[in-house]
């Protein structure tokens, strides 16, 4: 009767395979981890959009008290009927981009983190807090503005 052996993972030729493994398992750890895959089964985004462009961006998602941080890897795109957030492909797994409605956000209000402000946006009937930095950011907190006016109206 003969035995396989145990493969040596030390190995040279695992050293691909096993990274590949931890790196979609860290990033799919964090999008549960965030909520964003919780607010990717309701605000699933089917194409890309027309609308004001954000490159690069900043942001957090999850709870308020144990963010998951997106150190500039968001994409952004702002326009009237909501906004669209996606992060860079290398990170995506588990994390599809997302459009959220206008009509289903609760609050956007800036924040401030010593110097830094940025917009922290509330969903309705969702638990993650998103939070975004710099252009982005402001920009969410005007559209939301200008859209909260019209409804109030």
């Amino acid at each position: 009767m003969s035995e396989f052996p145990s493969p040596d993972f030390s190995e040279p030729q695992w050293a691909f395979p096993l990274f590949a493994l931890m790196w979609f398992g860290i990033g799919g750890f964090l999008s549960l981890l965030s909520g964003w895959r919780s607010l990717a089964s309701r605000f699933p985004a089917a194409d890309s959009i027309q609308g004001e462009n954000f490159r690069f961006v900043s942001g957090s998602m999850g709870l308020s008290f144990f963010p998951v941080n997106y150190g500039s890897c968001l994409f952004v795109t702002i326009n009237e009927k909501g906004f669209r957030v996606a992060i860079l492909f290398m990170f995506r797994f588990l994390s599809p981009p997302l459009f959220i409605p206008w009509a289903q956000v609760e609050s956007v209000a800036e924040k401030r983190v010593l110097f830094m402000r940025y917009a922290a946006i509330r969903i309705r009937e969702n638990w993650p807090l998103l939070s975004f930095y710099g252009k982005a950011g402001k920009r969410i907190l005007e559209a939301y503005a200008k859209v909260s006016s019209k409804r109030a109206l």
